[in-house]
Parts: structure tokens; C-alpha cells; sequence
């Protein structure tokens, strides 16, 4: 009397039933590959978009900078305006009562000379 499925008989039609070795899963190896190259472009992708990013950001920095000096120089320059004009306000008086232009009517009263 024998009994199926009793270890014994498990141990001995193992290798009789399946000799050749497992298949290798080449689908997924094929997708880890891709999975590896995708990786590899998006990362060098990723680190030149950084480089960019950094050199923008170094670009801003120096553009507003400049563009401070630039609002610098302008104030500087209208407060130097308005005391030049303040200096011309304070100067002009002072011309007119100084010395007055001559009156047209004392140029033209001078007699002709005779031939």
C-alpha cells in the first residue's frame, strides 16, 4: 500500500519531472536596464539644470546689484541737481540788481556821425 504524495517519492520525481534549470525573468531584467538608463539621463539632466539654475541665480545677484548702484548714482545725482538749482535760485537775484542791461532807447539816441 502506498500512499501519494509521500516525501519520498516527491524527493525522487523532483529532477525526473523538471531537468533543465529555471528561466531567467528577461523581461524583467530588460526593465531594470531601462529603468538604469532613464536614471542615468535624468540625472545628468538634473545636474546640468542645477548648473544652469546656480548661474541664473549668480546672473540675478549681479544684475540687481547693479541695478542698486545704478538707483545710487541717480538719487545722487538729483540731490546734486537740486542744489544746483537752489545755488541758481540764490545767484539770479543777485545778477538783475548788480548790473542792469543797458536801455535800447540809450543806444539808439547816439547822433549819426557825418559822413
Amino acid at each position: 500500500m502506498r500512499r501519494d504524495g509521500s516525501p519520498a517519492d516527491e524527493q525522487d520525481a523532483g529532477p525526473l519531472r523538471d531537468e533543465r534549470p529555471p528561466r531567467r525573468p528577461w523581461a524583467l531584467i530588460a526593465a531594470c536596464l531601462v529603468l538604469v538608463v532613464l536614471s542615468a539621463v535624468l540625472w545628468v539632466k538634473w545636474s546640468g539644470a542645477q548648473r544652469e539654475a546656480a548661474k541664473l541665480q549668480k546672473e540675478m545677484t549681479r544684475v540687481y546689484k547693479e541695478a542698486e548702484d545704478l538707483r545710487l548714482q541717480a538719487a545722487l545725482a538729483q540731490e546734486r541737481i537740486g542744489k544746483f538749482e537752489r545755488d541758481l535760485r540764490e545767484l539770479r537775484p543777485e545778477r538783475p540788481a548788480a548790473a542792469k542791461p543797458p536801455d535800447d532807447k540809450a543806444r539808439g539816441a547816439k547822433p549819426r556821425a557825418r559822413p
